[in-house]
């Protein structure tokens, strides 16, 4: 039931493509100073959504990222299958017996609860959050 940095850092990447007003490509350090997100790791999280087909990049001058897709029909949990892999909180441990087997279900229960969430939330959900959110003036 974990979501890694990577993911977080994915999403917030994405939600930064999804603001963008026109139909230029974002340069990364625009994404990176966004979400706050290490040169190295954008790299890497950037090449795991445009192998799922999430973006698409331009080299160059001119270059960068585009969203391939409606940020709309981007959930949360999609991007957590992609960056981190099969949700599951894992296995029962060989020899531990009776009280997994009451405890189980439990976790199971969770596990159902956060992908709901997770698929319940989309890119362009977030987006318009950001959009409406009252900015304040120092």
């Amino acid at each position: 039931m974990h979501i890694s940095t990577r993911c977080r850092y994915a999403i917030k990447a994405l939600i930064r493509l999804a603001l963008s007003l026109d139909d230029r490509p974002v340069q990364g350090r625009e994404i990176a100073g966004f979400g706050g997100i290490p040169p190295k790791f954008l790299e890497q999280v950037m090449h795991d959504l445009r192998q799922a087909g999430f973006v698409t990049s331009r080299r160059g001058k001119h270059g960068g990222y585009r969203l391939a897709i409606d940020p709309a029909q981007i959930t949360f949990a999609d991007v957590r299958e992609i960056i981190d892999g099969p949700f599951s909180i894992g296995g029962r441990m060989p020899g531990t017996g009776q009280a997994d087997a009451l405890v189980d279900p439990v976790w199971e229960d969770v596990r159902q609860a956060v992908h709901q969430v997770l698929a319940g939330a989309t890119i362009a959900a977030a987006a318009q959050r950001a959009q409406t959110a009252d900015m304040y003036y120092i």
